[in-house]
């Protein structure tokens, strides 16, 4: 019997090690023969000439375009589309990428080298309106309207971001929409959409148009459903040539926003009356509140300088009441002064108003404080919501404290900033620090600019030196 069973087992053995040799040998041949053809969940085929392991990050960067254009466009408006074939080609492509519309689909022909092309901006521009196109059910070929500029960009922007991010501490994705936010300057946001720039031409400035894109692509994509995507009704739109840009871009983007920022106010106000705006207004103030929203928050705070230039604002009060002979009576006074007016005028309308804005502003300031100052906000603002039980002599001493102390914690703070922006400058390589400029400088060498060179050079020379 253990004899039989030693058999038993070693014919048991053998048979498992040949079925095992054999799967391999059919998957290693499978693998082989479509080894160098991929395909994305959305049905794109992408194909290189002889796939490697250098290829790789050419694979995933096409996958993440394909998903992202994917995502953008999930509409059920879209009843057909036609299927892309990308070839990355070992050689040389005609003018860099070739599309041909062949087999009732899209191939798309790119170099290996595209992404590190000069002209890759050009090249995947081009990819990214070909897949737009063909996946909205038009002929990338035989399609002759324009795609917006700004959507083409936002993709790319996003493209880059995700695979050539070069932050030094990727705090934010927007720092030029941050800066502008913390500036209180931004600027009218269809005119900075509108103004189509190009890396090659317009260098740095050319990043911030792209964080614009990428911004208003991000809260699209929030505002969409399958039902409701506005950005395919905008490529429909757009193909039917009846309307210009500005129209187009009215009723789908515009109108999306428009009925967001409405919702949001009548959730606010029940009284709100979506009627006393028009779009554009409602836009800018959406775009403003929005990109404050997202950009300056706890998690990431208002510099001390641009705070306390907020936190001035906030202390002056203005008073408006109404006089028995219909005349208009303004006045504005530090808010430590609000127990002077209250003793002499009461608690009137225009009070009332006043001290529901202020308590608005406050909470706007709390949300965009640093650590070491959220404590004191909070006390002020429980000092304020006394204020109608509370004698105006006791009223008075509480603020002009309160306020004190956050002058004082104020100041702390812009001395700790002022310590890390020394250690920081003095730690971080000078190629790092001003790679902006340097990438601008290059731009501009056949312009040749003495003063940039002069000033990078004592830049550098002195960082070498320390």
């Amino acid at each position: 019997m253990p004899l039989l069973s030693e058999k038993f087992i070693s014919t048991l053995r053998a048979r498992f090690l040949i079925y095992v040799l054999s799967t391999v040998c059919a998957i290693s041949a499978s693998a082989q023969s479509a080894g160098n053809s991929f395909n994305t969940r959305s049905g794109t085929g992408i194909t290189f000439q002889k796939f490697n392991i250098s290829y790789y990050d050419t694979l995933q960067y096409l996958k993440f375009a394909d998903r992202l254009i994917s995502n953008y466009l999930n509409s059920s408006a879209i009843k057909k589309d036609y299927k892309c074939r990308i070839f990355v080609l070992d050689e040389k492509v005609k003018d860099d990428i070739n599309i041909v519309f062949a087999s009732g689909g899209v191939n798309i022909y790119l170099g290996s080298d595209f992404r590190k092309a000069e002209n890759k901006f050009t090249i995947i521009t081009r990819l990214i309106k070909a897949l737009l196109l063909a996946k909205t059910g038009f002929n990338p070929c035989t399609a002759t309207f324009p795609i917006p500029q700004w959507l083409i960009s936002g993709i790319y922007g996003r493209l880059e971001l995700r695979f050539f991010s070069h932050s030094i501490l990727p705090v934010s994705c927007f720092p030029g929409l941050k800066a502008l936010c913390q500036a209180n300057k931004l600027p009218d946001f269809k005119t900075s959409v509108f103004t189509a720039l190009t890396p090659e031409n317009d260098g740095t400035a050319y990043e911030l148009y792209e964080e614009f894109c990428r911004f208003l692509l991000l809260e699209l994509k929030r505002l969409s459903s399958r039902t409701d995507n506005p950005i395919a009704d905008l490529i429909f739109l757009t193909a039917r040539r009846k309307y210009s840009e500005d129209e187009v871009f009215d009723y789908t983007i515009v109108r999306a926003i428009v009925k967001e920022y409405d919702r949001i106010c009548k959730r606010k106000n029940l009284k709100y009356n979506p009627n006393l705006l028009d779009s554009d207004t409602k836009l800018n103030r959406w775009f403003k509140e929005t990109a404050e929203k997202r950009l300056i928050n706890l998690n990431s705070p208002l510099p001390t300088r641009f705070f306390a230039e907020r936190f001035y604002r906030f202390r002056q009060f203005t008073y408006i009441r109404k006089e028995k002979d219909k005349a208009v009576k303004k006045i504005t006074v530090d808010i430590t002064k609000l127990p002077d007016i209250y003793d002499k005028y009461g608690m009137d309308a225009g009070f009332g108003e006043m001290m529901d804005k202020k308590f608005t502003e406050l909470d706007a300031l709390t949300y965009v404080s640093q650590p070491l100052c959220t404590l004191q906000m909070d006390k002020l603002r429980k000092t304020l919501n006394q204020f109608e039980y509370t004698p105006g002599v006791i009223m008075k001493k509480r603020l002009v404290n309160a306020l004190t102390e956050i002058e004082k914690i104020l100041e702390k703070q812009q001395k700790i900033e002022n310590y890390l922006k020394k250690i920081e400058y003095t730690t971080v390589p000078p190629g790092k620090l001003y790679r902006s400029e340097l990438q601008e400088n290059k731009r501009l060498e056949k312009n040749f600019c003495p003063a940039i060179n002069y000033y990078l050079d004592t830049v550098e020379k002195s960082f070498l030196k320390d």
